[in-house]
């Protein structure tokens, strides 16, 4: 049932965004001279008298929307922006307008190539990071440690000059970084297996990137889609005008619902992946032969299986989880708008992330068994955590150790990149923005797409970490028989961090 209330609500997106979107630009369009100038629209907007404007959140928020909307489709267009430019320079104004004149290709044929050489050496980077991760594995544990305590020690330096409290704060961080790395010393060992163990599933099918990155593309085509559907289904519910002036305060319930539908879908997208990831470890562990190539088997076997038997699952799990970040946007609004009860919409809020991360946890175990086994997903939560609860390990999920690692290696891919971006930009003569910017904006553009493309890839990883926890507590001696030098290391660091609890 899950699965089909996901695809009525998409269907039903669908209907608004046909239904709201055409109305919504035809009347922006009708209401506004699209030659004018931009300053004559901000006058119009700004100084229109005897209208009434909401000074709700939701009324603000979509009257910023809708005059964002007719600005691009005012100056959306190079001849629209030349005539603006050329309106200004008769007027000697052209000097406060100077975003053009800069030295360099500055046009959008550098922007895509820059764009392109980045994405490629963040692959290329990437995917040889995961070789490097594989032979290395408790020294990036032991460096991520490292690296957070003497963050937090910066942090505490730099507070000083701040104010008392701020160093305090800092000094009690850093103490307790310190303290963490002293506890989970002992573990690293362990972790390092799993990371290890992990990293080779992943490489071994490296089919699942482009699976992930393909998520990234369906999430961004969801946002955008979601945004314009939000914005056109908030301007005919509160009897707007095509300057963004509206009348009524649209339904809290309404928004309430677009937002779930927003988060839900994201969910659905994001655990998609986790599950097949789940699923060709899972092949990869038990299986191995069918599971050692780019498109192997498993990977084509296990996305089949999420996205029909699975889904049904996924969608329940993924609801619980928009439900909680639905109830916890809308909190947080109502807390920005200054209306009263700050702080019990505070200690609301706060509530609410704890419940939106207790969900979340529990569901990046659920999804796993769901991906082995194709168990439903409360029959999966429940065997996740009898399982570990029968075994002793709760203490052993705790440990995420890998995560800190997995984030470094993503900056770390990020800044090489950037470095790598700027180079370039250098040596061709291309500049974005003013000369001061122009460095700033290559190295930035090259950081952002290493980082995301690096933190997507690392994900399976991530996914494939659990995968490994709860294949090993399940059946160690398929592990042993298929893979039995990583099977050798585990066992000899899982002995020495739990020699209680580990008898195999």
């Amino acid at each position: 049932w899950a699965a089909i209330l996901f695809f009525a609500h998409l269907g039903t997106m669908g209907f608004l965004a046909g239904t709201y979107v055409p109305r919504m630009f035809r009347e922006v369009a009708e209401a506004n001279d699209l030659n004018g100038r931009m300053l004559d629209l901000e006058e119009d907007i700004d100084g229109a008298d005897g209208v009434e404007h909401s000074d709700s959140w939701s009324g603000r928020f979509l009257s910023w929307m809708i005059r964002g909307t007719y600005r691009v489709m005012i100056l959306g267009g190079s001849s629209t922006i030349d005539s603006e430019n050329r309106g200004l320079e008769e007027e000697g104004g052209m000097e406060d307008y100077n975003y053009y004149d800069v030295t360099g290709t500055n046009d959008f044929a550098d922007m895509m190539l820059l764009l392109g050489i980045s994405s490629l050496v963040a692959l290329v980077i990437s995917t040889l990071a995961l070789g490097f991760m594989i032979r290395h594995a408790q020294f990036l544990i032991k460096f991520a440690l490292f690296f957070n305590i003497g963050a937090t020690a910066l942090f505490a330096i730099g507070a000083l000059f701040l104010s008392p409290f701020a160093a305090i704060m800092g000094i009690f961080l850093t103490g307790l970084t310190v303290y963490y790395a002293y506890v989970v010393w002992g573990r690293i060992p362990f972790a390092a297996c799993n990371l290890a163990s992990a990293t080779t599933a992943v490489k071994a099918n490296l089919g699942l990137a482009p699976l992930a990155y393909s998520s990234l593309i369906f999430m961004l085509g969801w946002s955008i889609w979601w945004m314009i559907t939000f914005v056109s289904t908030m301007y005919v519910a509160g009897n707007c005008d095509g300057q963004g002036n509206c009348q009524n305060e649209p339904s809290g319930w309404l928004v309430f619902a677009l937002l779930l539908s927003y988060h839900w879908t994201f969910q659905v997208i994001k655990n998609v992946v986790h599950v097949t990831v789940a699923g060709t470890v899972g092949t990869w562990w038990f299986v191995p032969t069918e599971a050692a190539s780019f498109c192997s088997h498993a990977v084509r076997d296990s996305w089949l299986r999420s996205v029909t038997n699975s889904f049904g699952s996924i969608c329940l799990g993924s609801l619980l989880v928009a439900i909680v970040e639905a109830a916890k946007n809308m909190v947080r609004n109502l807390r920005e708008s200054d209306d009263g009860g700050g702080i019990f919409l505070c200690i609301a809020e706060c509530l609410l992330s704890l419940l939106q991360d207790v969900l979340e946890y529990f569901n990046q175990w659920a999804f796993v068994f769901v991906g082995v086994y194709g168990y439903p997903f409360v029959h999966a939560g429940k065997n996740v955590m009898e399982l570990f609860k029968t075994r002793g390990w709760t203490t052993i999920i705790t440990d995420n150790l890998a995560s800190g690692v997995l984030s470094m290696v993503s900056a770390g891919v990020g800044l090489i990149t950037g470095l790598i971006s700027l180079a370039i930009a250098h040596s061709q003569g291309m500049v974005f923005g003013d000369e001061v910017g122009a460095s700033a904006a290559s190295f930035f553009i090259g950081f952002i797409i290493g980082t995301v493309l690096t933190s997507t890839l690392m994900t399976l990883v991530s996914s494939a970490v659990n995968t490994v926890i709860v294949c090993y507590a399940e059946a160690p001696q398929e592990f042993q028989t298929n893979h039995p030098n990583l099977s050798e290391d585990m066992r000899s660091a899982w002995r020495q961090a739990w020699p209680v609890d580990f008898n195999y």
